[in-house]
């Protein structure tokens, strides 16, 4: 009598586009333990980063911007921006404060601390994002931003 049970799926066949995933998510969780690891200098985790980034590129009148459009330029999505901006007011690097006409608005801002890691941070993340791909030459890299992009927006099916 066998051991071996009846499979049906045939996982181990592998496609382009199971490769292409394959590959991407490789990629993604490598270049993204080299951010988190690096950002932990300033104890901070990319997705902090991010958000504050946010905050330092699109609140040129530093105004505030609502939790809802922090959220939606942020690069990963996240369940509950509004506990990730509190977690950051409580570190000092953002204030919240209701918006003078809409009341149902709560405006984020950049500190002094949340500017001052902006800035820190910029140069050295620059430095190991083109490290990760220094590898790659000018034309392989317009290349793969091209087709990660049309990737990203693909059309409604």
């Amino acid at each position: 009598m066998s051991n071996q049970r009846k499979r049906k799926a045939l996982i181990g066949n592998i496609n382009i586009e199971a490769e292409i995933f394959r590959s991407a998510m490789s990629y993604s969780d490598q270049s993204l333990a080299e951010v988190h690891e690096l950002l932990s200098i300033w104890g901070m985790t990319p997705l902090q980063y991010n958000a504050l980034r946010v905050l330092y590129v699109e609140d040129k009148e530093d105004i505030g911007l609502p939790s809802k459009e922090i959220g939606s330029r942020l690069t990963t999505r996240v369940p509950d921006v509004t506990r990730l901006l509190d977690r950051m007011v409580d570190k000092g690097w953002i204030t919240r404060e209701r918006d003078l006409v809409n009341k149902r608005v709560v405006r984020s801002r950049l500190t002094d601390i949340g500017i001052e890691l902006v800035e820190s941070a910029h140069s050295p993340l620059l430095e190991l994002e083109s490290k990760q791909l220094n590898h790659l030459s000018n034309a392989e890299k317009k290349n793969l931003s091209e087709l990660l992009s049309k990737a990203l927006n693909k059309p409604d099916t």
